[in-house]
């Protein structure tokens, strides 16, 4: 199948253009490297540099019929949550406007399939576990501008503008080749450098769902490739939370860090949630897909690739 992944260059999109091409498709990639590296794009693939905010969609849609796509993987956008919080204005251009003129190039090509990086934060605050079933109250400007563009892939669907658009809800993916200083990249930062007498972090109170990257891209490439028609919201995780206090005493035993483990209220952020928990029945009835990768596994190859790359801070 030919597909296209927008985001390609970033973090998850580096895992998933490997999924892609282990299953011999064929793939092009678009991204504006604000986030995403170049070298996660393997030089035989086709890339394509630009902003989605800052193209029209006609522009896009040939771009598309030139390179014959079937499929489109949507990962562009703005994904860490303080710098949506700090930038409103561009939140919305990038994952909004985008997700219009992306749509609107769908409609005036050939591509038929749609698979979106959605997120969990599209759930009302509430300490129990979500379900696809549940009414959509995002309490975060990037939750809400996901919530947002997956009614217009929905509106999409109706209108006949593609035959099938998928919505990941992605819950907390990590793993190698993070391009955002997420908790556990920035953990394992601090525990490395140590730096200070103790290992100080924000908010350890909260439980999430942590899934492993690589199980991640495999959901996207099985929702590109194998998604019935129609629209279908998915929370994609492992189904269990851990709390992130436990998550962070791990890597610390992992990495030999002895140090006292203290929170630091000053770092406490508004839209810290106690948990965030999914029900993954529906992804495993659609697509047959289950998150494979155990806690440890994930973090221990999440340090080694951290410690044979250092890690970008955010821009």
């Amino acid at each position: 199948m030919r597909i296209a992944v927008t985001g390609g260059a970033g973090f998850i999109g580096k895992h998933v253009l490997d999924w892609l091409i282990a299953h011999e498709h064929e793939v092009i990639v678009i991204d504006d490297l604000s986030r995403g590296r170049r070298e996660h794009v393997p030089p035989q693939l086709t890339f394509l540099k630009f902003d989605l905010s800052r193209i029209t969609a006609s522009e896009l849609a040939g771009h598309f019929d030139h390179a014959k796509v079937e499929a489109v993987i949507y990962l562009a956008g703005t994904h860490f949550i303080p710098d949506c919080m700090r930038n409103p204005e561009r939140t919305f251009e990038i994952n909004t406007q985008g997700t219009h003129t992306l749509l609107e190039a769908v409609r005036l090509s050939a591509v038929s399939r749609m698979v979106f990086a959605s997120t969990m934060d599209v759930y009302a605050v509430a300490d129990r576990v979500h379900s696809e079933t549940d009414t959509l109250k995002p309490s975060n400007i990037y939750g809400l501008t996901k919530a947002l563009s997956e009614q217009m892939l929905q509106y999409a669907v109706y209108v006949g503008a593609c035959e099938s658009a998928v919505a990941l809800r992605l819950a907390n993916v990590y793993g190698p080749n993070e391009t955002n200083p997420h908790v556990i990249p920035d953990a394992i930062e601090r525990i490395v450098k140590r730096d200070e007498p103790a290992l100080v972090m924000g908010y350890l109170g909260s439980a999430r769902d942590f899934v492993y990257v690589k199980d991640v891209a495999r959901a996207f490439g099985l929702a590109a490739t194998r998604a019935p028609a129609g629209f279908w919201p998915l929370n994609t995780g492992t189904g269990h939370s851990i709390p992130v206090r436990t998550v962070i005493r791990t890597l610390q035993n992992m990495l030999g860090d002895t140090r006292l483990l203290q929170e630091n209220p000053a770092a406490f952020r508004q839209f810290d949630r106690v948990s965030l928990t999914p029900n993954v029945d529906a992804i495993a009835r659609v697509l047959g897909w289950r998150a494979e990768t155990q806690l440890a596994e994930g973090l221990n190859a999440t340090i080694q690739g951290i410690r044979s790359k250092p890690v970008h801070q955010a821009a």
